[in-house]
């Protein structure tokens, strides 16, 4: 096995001894680079079968980068790659509980709600219970019930120091939920880990079964483990073979539920492990990594890690200050229409400071002398179009701590015709006719499966209104023996004693009947031929062009569905229904990214770790915004935010510009605002700066060395 592209530290825990090993791997270290060689080290060269290694990632894009990278490094051993069980955390223990999770009472063919189904579920079970929607919306009992079952909390077991009488709501709310999820035979994302460890923790069998199956153990983003899967983890590797790859200092997600003790007490769970340290950086120039050094130094807990390179020293860092999110959006703007077009000054941005001690006033008369008579022509004429022929565009990101900033952004990127791609936004699978689809998918799987019943069984219209629903629920909430399987053929011969009015009746005997003909599509088809039978028994096509652009456009998505499952045409129909929709609910916001498209990619900074560009807009650099406000009085959640700006930061490759503007609209109000305290550390001499970014971050040296905490303004 050929080692020689590693460096004598990834070459270290690759050829690390058998037992507990922790890399620490500083961004751009290459630690994809050094998990994949392991995992191929562990085959060829220490001779371990491939069934036998667990590989655990975060995101369905990281699995996919591994495998693609393993079956490059085992070209020689055909099927190695494909034999190791390897994904995101979710999605393994799923294929798990599909043979597993009947010790539950639970069908092996359960459905996976997302959480809009989930948020759906709970609204219901608010209503029944007649709570005040304002005081407990169904957001909030979702969040308190993930946590819960992050926490490995079932309902009899919920404690989470809550006061009354949310806390006795909730217990009413999340009891009512896990009976519904049960009567439905359906699961959300967290149960696919609460009741992975609890099927463990209860029945020693299955444990011990995968235990003996996987005798290595892998996992990337160490440091993003909940206690749950911290909890899986300790109990499948018994053996102690634990090769875990993390960085404390990108640790971002506390606020679903990750815990960074995991990482920072691993060498207490695992006394006798290996830490190797992955200080290498191939990303980015020194410059941007000096910048990210003195920002994770704010941290005063974390494992020490100091960073180098062998890469040039790079541009300098430019620092804005903007006086609005509009400025902020254009100086962004002119810069990528500079650097990807090449003309760079025709296109300079003038810094504020040209116009210090001007009035607004002073400013707008100004605009019209040099621009012409209103303000909207001046506004026009300040945003640079982007020429047709211009350099691509996917190696420009602009990072934001939150959606909402996005706005200005987009309107400026409109006018100057830029191309621009959201991640974490409307998702393809998100519009409301992919969703349609899915949920007759899902019944036909799972007729039980109310949220989705609830969805579809009037769209197409039938005449099926809310009263007549509700009976329906309360129907099937009632019907049968959870523990056996019912054939939707015996549901309907039952179903028709219903009490429905006459018209609603026969529309929900229709309904029942129809997906009934759906499931007797012959088991030897594809998932594309039962979806063409699907489409034409409700009659989709039809319903959706209703000669208007925006029903074709609704049903192109449709057919852009079927090309999705293309790659499920191997495999009998009910299979590939199930993974489908099983790839669907464990989506991540990075996986939406269209790697084809060529874009600007505008995304926040929690959906941006793992990935890196040659020039990164940082913007929002303020007070209350970066760090953000709800973390300015609790100690762990600004350190999070030191931890948030160092994965913005780290994410360049060449170019970094930080922005901060000198007001901004919040909440409709337009405020003045503070430059953030991450940038009073970076080296001025570093830096490059626009408008009065120098005058206004460096007030004074008066500080000397402190922590984030310390300081403040």
């Amino acid at each position: 096995m050929d080692l020689s592209s590693l460096n004598d530290r990834q070459k270290q825990a690759v050829t690390a001894p058998l037992g507990s090993v922790l890399v620490l791997a500083g961004p751009g270290s290459g630690k994809t680079k050094t998990l994949t060689h392991r995992i191929a080290y562990l085959i060829e060269k220490r001779l371990v079968h491939p069934e036998h290694i667990l590989a655990l990632t975060f995101t369905n894009k990281a699995a996919s980068e591994m495998r693609q990278r393993l079956n490059a490094l085992l070209a020689r051993l055909p099927g190695a790659a494909e034999n190791v069980t390897m994904g995101t955390f979710h999605s393994v223990c799923a294929k798990i509980m599909r043979k597993e999770i009947t010790v539950l009472g639970y069908g092996n063919d359960f459905v996976i709600f997302d959480t809009d189904d989930q948020q759906k579920a709970i609204k219901e079970i608010s209503e029944e219970l007649q709570l005040d929607t304002k005081r407990f919306p169904a957001s909030l009992f979702s969040a308190l019930i993930s946590r819960a079952k992050n926490l490995l909390q079932l309902p009899a077991e919920l404690n989470l120091g809550l006061e009354s009488p949310l806390r006795e709501r909730l217990a009413e709310v999340y009891s009512r939920y896990q009976d519904s999820l049960y009567k439905q035979n359906a699961l959300d994302f967290d149960d696919l880990l609460m009741l992975m460890v609890k099927i463990f923790q209860n029945f020693p069998k299955i444990l011990a079964k995968y235990q003996k199956r996987f005798t290595y153990v892998l996992v990337d983003e160490y440091q993003d483990t909940n206690p749950a899967q911290y909890a899986l983890l300790k109990m499948l590797s018994e053996h102690r073979n634990l090769f875990v790859v993390g960085d404390d200092a990108q640790s971002i997600y506390g606020f679903r539920g990750s815990d960074i003790r995991n990482i920072l007490s691993f060498e207490n769970d695992f006394p006798e492990s290996l830490v190797i340290k992955l200080e290498q950086n191939y990303r980015s120039t020194r410059t941007i990594l000096e910048a990210a050094q003195k920002v994770i130094g704010l941290n005063p807990e974390q494992k020490p890690k100091t960073l180098w390179t062998e890469n040039a020293e790079g541009e300098k860092i430019t620092l804005a200050e903007t006086e609005d999110e509009r400025a902020e959006a254009e100086f962004v703007a002119k810069k990528i229409v500079a650097l990807a077009s090449g003309k760079s000054d025709e296109v300079e941005y003038v810094p504020e400071e040209q116009m210090d001690g001007y009035s607004i006033l002073d400013r707008f008369l100004k605009a019209r002398k040099m621009y012409g008579a209103s303000l909207n022509s001046f506004r026009s004429r300040r945003v640079p179009q982007l020429p047709k022929k211009h350099d691509s565009l996917k190696e420009f990101c602009i990072l934001y701590r939150t959606h909402a900033q996005s706005r200005a952004l987009e309107e400026v990127f409109i006018e100057s015709s830029i191309p621009y791609q959201i991640v974490g936004g409307l998702k393809f699978y998100e519009r409301r006719e992919i969703k349609d689809m899915l949920a007759y998918l899902r019944l036909v799987l799972n007729f039980r499966d109310l949220v989705s019943l609830k969805r579809v069984i009037n769209e197409p219209p039938r005449g099926i209104g809310d009263k007549s629903y509700q009976v329906i629920r309360e129907f099937i909430l009632k019907y049968g023996n959870r523990d056996k399987e019912v054939p939707l053929k015996d549901f309907r011969a039952d179903f028709s004693e219903i009490k429905l009015q006459p018209r609603a009746w026969q529309a929900a005997q229709d309904f029942f009947a129809m997906l009934e003909t759906i499931t007797e599509t012959p088991a030897k088809f594809s998932l594309p031929e039962l979806m063409k039978v699907m489409v034409v028994k409700i009659g989709m096509e039809k319903f959706l062009r209703d000669g208007s652009k925006q029903g074709d456009a609704r049903w192109e998505n449709v057919e852009e569905l079927f090309t999705v499952a293309e790659k499920f045409r191997n495999m009998p129909w009910r299979e590939g229904a199930q993974q489908l929709l099983e790839e669907v609910a464990l989506l991540s916001e990075i996986d939406s990214k269209d790697e084809k498209k060529d874009a600007v990619i505008m995304m926040t900074l929690h959906s941006a770790k793992g990935l890196e560009f040659d020039n990164v807009f940082f913007v929002g650099l303020e007070e209350g915004i970066m760090p953000h406000s709800r973390s300015l009085l609790e100690p762990n959640e600004l350190s999070e935010e030191v931890r948030l700006a160092y994965v913005g930061l780290t994410r360049a490759r060449k170019r970094l510009f930080l922005v901060y503007a000198r007001h901004r609209r919040i909440f409709g109000n337009f405020q003045s605002t503070q430059p953030s305290r991450f940038l009073k550390v970076l080296p001025r001499e570093k830096l490059q700066f626009f408008g009065s970014a120098d005058k206004t971050v460096y007030r004074s040296d008066e500080e000397g060395e402190l922590t984030v905490e310390e300081m403040d303004y």
